[in-house]
């Protein structure tokens, strides 16, 4: 019986830590991802929409849009302070 309670502990243990959410990058400024999808705007097609953000490194933010046929990622660069650099259009 003992050993029964022990197998039962361990998997409910096993679960929970199975569940663990993937963090998101923590301290985004949500901001930053529609500023993103708004300086790629221009270039893309009319009716896309901005998902969210995907990833965020030091140096680059990856957001996730859907361009009417399937949600896909564009990139834009991060300046040091951790603001989008813009291209200069």
């Amino acid at each position: 019986m003992r050993f029964l309670i022990v197998i039962v502990q361990f998997t409910i243990l096993a679960l929970l830590l199975s569940c663990d959410q993937r963090h998101s990058a923590p301290e985004v400024d949500p901001m930053l991802g529609v500023e993103c999808f708004e300086s790629h705007r221009a270039s893309l097609p009319p009716g896309t929409q901005y998902e969210g953000i995907e990833t965020l490194a030091v140096d680059g933010l990856i957001i996730r849009i859907m361009n009417g046929v399937e949600v896909v990622t564009l990139n834009c660069e991060l300046n040091a302070d951790g603001t989008l650099q813009h291209s200069g259009q």
